[in-house]
C-alpha cells in the first residue's frame, strides 16, 4: 500500500555562518500535518497514536539553492543539541531518516549509508545511542529541492524501487521506540562553491531568497 505524501508547515528559520546558509526546521510530526493520508482508505487523525504517525507520516520541506553549493542536512532531535539558530533542542525525538529530492521529486540521496552521530549531535542519555543522522547531498546546482524527514525505515518508494518519484509515497515501515516522541529538528546547510561566487548584488539578495523559498509549503 503506497502512502500519500504528508506535508508539514513546521517552523523554518535562516541564518548565515560565514559563507554557508543554514536553514533550520523544527516541529512535530503529528501536530504540523496538513495532509493526513496513509494510503487507500486510511486517514490519520486525532484518534491515531504517535506510533501510527511515526509509521506513516513524512515531513516534506522545500528549499532553494541560489548558487551552486555543497549541501548537507543534520538532525538534532533524537539526542538533542543546538541547531543553526542557536536554539537548544531537547532529546527524545524519533530515530530520523532524511531523503533528498529534486524539484520534480526524483530521488537524489538519503541517509541509508549515512553517518550516525555526526558532529554537533549527542548521545541520547536514556537509550545510550546516537541515532541522529547527516545527509550529504553533494554539490547542487541552482534550483529548488525537497527534503523529507521520516521515522527510520519509512523510506520512500522512489528510493526503494530505484525509479518513480517522491509523489509515490513511503513504505509505511517507520517505528517509534519507547521513550521517543514526535518532535523533530534539522538543519539544511548550503555552502557556495569557491568557483561559483555570485556577484555582490546576488549575495545581498541571498538571505531573502532562501528565506522565501524555505518557508514556502508545497501544496
Amino acid at each position: 500500500m503506497r502512502l500519500s505524501i504528508v506535508l508539514f508547515c513546521g517552523i523554518a528559520a535562516v541564518s548565515f555562518h560565514g559563507s554557508a546558509a543554514v536553514i533550520s526546521f523544527t516541529g512535530n510530526l503529528q501536530s504540523d500535518a496538513t495532509v493526513l493520508a496513509c494510503g487507500s482508505g486510511c486517514t490519520l487523525g486525532p484518534g491515531n497514536s504517535d506510533s501510527d504517525f511515526a509509521q506513516w507520516a513524512a515531513v516534506v520541506r522545500t528549499f532553494a539553492v541560489v548558487v551552486t553549493s555543497t549541501m548537507q542536512a543534520i538532525t538534532f532531535s533524537y539526542g538533542g543539541g543546538v541547531n543553526g539558530q542557536g536554539a537548544a533542542i531537547p532529546q527524545g525525538g524519533f530515530e530520523p531518516y532524511l531523503s533528498l529530492f529534486d524539484s520534480g521529486g526524483a530521488f537524489l540521496a538519503s541517509t541509508f549509508p549515512g553517518v550516525t552521530c555526526p558532529p554537533g549531535s549527542h548521545t541520547n542519555t536514556v537509550s545510550g545511542q546516537c541515532f541522529d543522522v547527516l545527509l550529504n547531498g553533494g554539490t547542487l546546482a541552482p534550483g529548488t529541492y525537497q527534503i523529507a524527514l521520516t521515522a527510520f525505515e519509512n523510506l520512500s518508494f522512489a528510493e526503494n524501487l530505484g525509479a518513480g518519484s517522491l509523489a509515490d509515497g513511503f513504505t509505511g515501515l517507520g517505528n517509534l521506540a519507547p521513550g521517543e516522541d514526535l518532535h523533530y529538528a534539522f538543519d539544511v546547510i548550503l555552502t557556495p562553491g569557491a568557483t561559483s561566487t555570485p556577484e555582490p548584488s546576488t549575495l545581498a539578495m541571498l538571505p531573502a531568497m532562501i528565506l522565501l523559498v524555505a518557508l514556502w509549503r508545497k501544496s
